[in-house]
């Protein structure tokens, strides 16, 4: 039989295994698939409702993460893609093929409406929207549909043979299952056969058992088995029940007589057992008790029903500086400082009375006068009739627990560098002051104010002298505010000014020319003299903004725009700002793609000798021809190629053409032509600069002093012993160095002999009027003769009439450019100049 079982149970899991492998296979091939290209439908619908809702985005920055969204949802549909095609490429090749043409037609629209959208051009992209990507989406979402259905239908066609051959093994089961089962039946009518031979032999046993008598044979009478076995079975039973019966008797009575004297042994026991038990526990339990509460690291008092003392644990001593002696019979009063409030105790007395406990804090004090914060909790004792007879006083001393809450409620509101209420705890104070405005109809300010020059400072000389500025510069703003007025520092060097109570936004105006004055002085830092201006964005309550974050984004965004004004000013909050800030995000958007796309360009404008009338460098001067904007003047995009750093690729940029450029020239015959760049502050940082020259000019091989480098006074004021070790590390390579714009800045003429420069241009501003303006002529004659004195080669810029050059001729001027002699020509136009003038040599 159990070979029978076995074999059914081999050949029903070999069908059950047979069936689980075909399940997994139409799961993987069939289902799965069908299951991502639903997931994919799903997917594209959600970009589909996306785009389709971009182009009717009214807010700004709404329309900036709906553009996010969008593009996060196209990368996810990438993602989805990808894996799909991973494992059914092989399955479905054309459908894969044909769905994958689609998503990159549809995906370009989608790009395409999304930077009309970033653009707000919202008419360009509801019309992509609706003529191009439509069309697209609907042919995507079709082919999905087909391959869909037929997954389903291949899927149907592998189930229905699936149960075809599952139908098929049951049939052979249940075959297989029948032939058992007969066999099964033929070996139990052996069995049985073999029982009743057995049966007669067990009959004689049992008689051999009821005789007593085991060796003698056993002798069959009778024909009827059945019947000769049940008389011996009566013989036998009789026999035993009245063996049985008495031994049953015998063991009753014994058992009842121990069981009484069990029982009562047992109980006098258990009595004696709890009585001991309870006396030792009581005794441990007032042991440990007293030990307990003699030793207890906290207070404990225990007064009458009254509130006098009668007991208090060394605890108690130590803390209060008390002896038990001096306190008992005395009340807790005695420990009042009187910084607990009334109400406390009466709530207090009022609990206890009542049977309550009660607990909480209260301030005590010392035998010394020290006071200190105890968490206290005091319970009621009460006797066996529910009556109060003492009340127990267990006190925690939390002086120390309560100064670190402070300490870290204080660390979670203020600056740690400053000792300014943080940004935190500045929009709560903003958010009260404008309740309170609203309340009383009044006005308030806010200013957000970010440091001039601090991130080069920070950068150039290090974190260090950082914080020392942003301490000195916090105390300053503190002591230029009234005294109702909060500083708060917003983060890095950016500080906030809440001033309410105002009636005109004009109320502010003296706490603002406080605040630019209070950083006319230099700072005095490590032996250096840093001056850092602040540029002021004001934000008047309710005029622009309801609530603080309103009110905070609007005053950061006015900021910009007074730094975009010239900084060290400030500017109140206008409407225009945010379309200003809105054009100069759009602007520094195309700005990062302009080298990749090939937008920038190079002018050249010559710089002739005045001995001998000859061109002996050219300047080269950025260009940008945006494909979005048309051309770009260099004076909105290099300012804000500085502020976000893209300076620094965009200057390597132009040292790297200006160098190619120029060995092209001396290929074609001018050899001793030098090429001038304008090198911004930012570049100078780090050894990236010197590795830049020293690659181009190896490559191009030029020899360095073919290279100036043009740098403004902004440089040398900022950090003057700074600027020395650069301009030292820069002269060491070989270039040439030249002071640009010079007389626009603070630097004096008696701090050049300071720098290593080797030419000094005039700027513009000064040769302009110099054939009527006394002063300018003699601004420029001090520059040439000052710039001859150290031993500087002189360049007038902006030189557009012969008076001007006759002029500059006669005081000594070497080098000039400007209009009169060529404007800023691109290369190739330069190279024709260069062939129709003989100012060459």
């Amino acid at each position: 039989m159990i070979l029978l079982v076995g074999a059914l149970l081999f050949i029903s899991n070999g069908i059950i295994r047979d069936a689980s492998e075909r399940l997994a296979d139409i799961h993987r091939t069939q289902v799965k698939p069908l299951a991502e290209v639903n997931e994919l439908q799903s997917k594209i619908n959600r970009v589909r409702v996306t785009e389709i809702y971009l182009p009717l985005m009214g807010d700004y920055f709404a329309l900036a993460a709906e553009i996010d969204r969008l593009h996060t949802l196209i990368t996810d549909f990438d993602q989805s893609f990808d894996r799909f095609k991973d494992h059914t490429k092989s399955i479905y090749p054309l459908e894969i093929k044909s769905i994958n043409n689609s998503w990159k037609r549809l995906r370009g629209n989608l790009q395409k409406v999304a930077e009309a959208a970033s653009l707000s051009q919202l008419d360009d992209a509801r019309r992509i929207s609706t003529y191009e990507s439509s069309p697209r989406f609907v042919s995507l979402s079709r082919t999905l549909d087909g391959l869909a259905q037929k997954i389903k239908i291949e899927s149907d066609s592998v189930y229905q043979q699936a149960l075809s051959s599952l139908e098929k093994k049951r049939r052979q089961f249940l075959i297989i299952s029948v032939m058992a089962v007969l066999s099964g039946i033929g070996l139990l009518l052996l069995f049985s056969r073999s029982l009743s031979v057995r049966v007669g032999y067990l009959r004689r046993a049992f008689n051999r058992i009821a005789e007593g008598d085991m060796d003698e044979t056993l002798e069959i009478k009778g024909n009827d088995e059945l019947a000769e076995l049940a008389a011996a079975f009566a013989v036998m039973k009789e026999k035993v029940r009245s063996r049985e019966q008495a031994l049953n008797l015998a063991r009753d009575e014994l058992e009842v007589r121990v069981q009484h004297r069990t029982q009562a042994l047992h109980d006098t026991n258990q009595q004696l057992s709890a009585e001991v038990e309870e006396r030792r526990k009581a005794e441990q339990n007032l042991r440990i008790l007293s030990q307990a509460v003699s030793q207890s690291p906290v207070s404990i008092i225990i007064t009458d029903n009254t509130g006098s003392i009668e007991y208090v644990n060394q605890a108690f001593t130590t803390i209060t500086g008390y002896s038990s002696e001096e306190v008992k019979g005395n009340t807790p009063r005695m420990l009042s400082s009187g910084k607990t409030a009334f109400a406390t105790y009466q709530q207090l007395w009022t609990t206890i009375l009542a049977g309550g406990e009660w607990e909480g804090e209260i301030c005590n004090r010392k035998k010394s006068g020290e006071l200190h914060w105890e968490y206290t909790h005091i319970s009621p004792v009460k006797d066996e009739f529910d009556v109060i007879t003492h009340f127990l006083s267990i006190k925690q001393d939390v002086t120390e627990k309560k100064a670190q809450q402070e300490k870290i409620l204080y660390q979670a509101q203020y600056d740690s560098l400053t000792d300014l209420p943080n940004r935190m705890l500045a929009l709560d104070r903003l958010e009260s002051t404008i309740r309170q405005s609203r309340r009383n109809n009044i006005k308030a300010i806010l200013m957000f104010i970010d440091l001039d020059g601090f991130k080069h400072i920070n950068d150039s000389l290090g974190h260090d002298v950082g914080d020392v500025l942003l301490i000195q510069a916090a105390r300053r703003l503190r002591d230029s505010v009234r005294a109702v007025d909060t500083v708060a520092r917003h983060g890095g060097d950016e500080f906030l000014v809440i001033m309410g109570g105002i009636e005109d936004r004009d109320d502010g105006l003296p706490v603002v020319e406080n605040l630019l004055s209070a950083f006319a002085d230099p700072f005095k830092i490590a032996g250096n003299d840093l001056v850092v201006t602040a540029s002021i964005g004001l934000a008047l309550y309710p005029d622009d903004g309801e609530d603080a974050n309103v009110m905070l984004r609007n005053a950061d965004m006015a900021m910009y725009q007074a730094k975009d004004n010239g900084r060290n000013t400030f500017h109140f909050y206008n409407p225009s700002i945010h379309e200003h800030l809105s054009k100069r995000l759009e602007l520094e958007k195309y700005l990062r793609h302009a080298i990749s796309k090939q937008e920038l360009s190079l002018a050249y404008q010559p710089i002739i000798d005045m001995d001998g009338e000859r061109v002996v460098a050219v300047e080269a001067l950025l260009r940008w021809s945006c494909g979005a904007l048309g051309e770009v003047s260099p004076v909105q995009f290099i300012p804000l190629a500085e502020q976000t750093g893209l300076i620094i690729e965009i200057g390597n940029w132009v040292i790297e053409n200006a160098c190619r450029q120029l060995k092209q020239w001396h290929n074609m015959g001018y050899p001793h032509l030098s090429v001038s760049v304008n090198i911004s502050p930012r570049q100078i940082q780090g050894e990236d600069l010197h590795q830049t020259i020293l690659q181009h000019l190896h490559t191009n091989e030029l020899a360095a002093e073919q290279l100036i480098l043009e740098m403004t006074e902004g440089m040398l004021i900022r950090n003057p012993a700074e600027a020395r070790r650069i301009l030292i590390s820069l002269k060491d390579l070989g270039v040439q160095l030249a002071m640009d714009d010079f007389g626009t800045g603070y630097s004096s003429l008696s701090n050049l002999k300071n720098y290593p420069f080797d030419l000094l241009k005039i700027d513009r501003e000064f040769v302009f009027d110099i054939e009527d303006d006394p002063a300018d002529r003699a601004m420029v004659l001090a520059a040439i003769s000052m710039g001859k004195g150290l031993g500087l080669k002189t360049i007038a810029e902006g030189v557009e009439t012969q008076r001007q050059l006759d002029l500059l001729r006669d005081m000594g001027c070497d080098r000039v450019q400007g209009y009169f002699h060529s404007k800023p020509l691109k290369a190739e136009q330069l190279q024709s100049w260069l062939e129709r003038n003989s100012v060459t040599g």
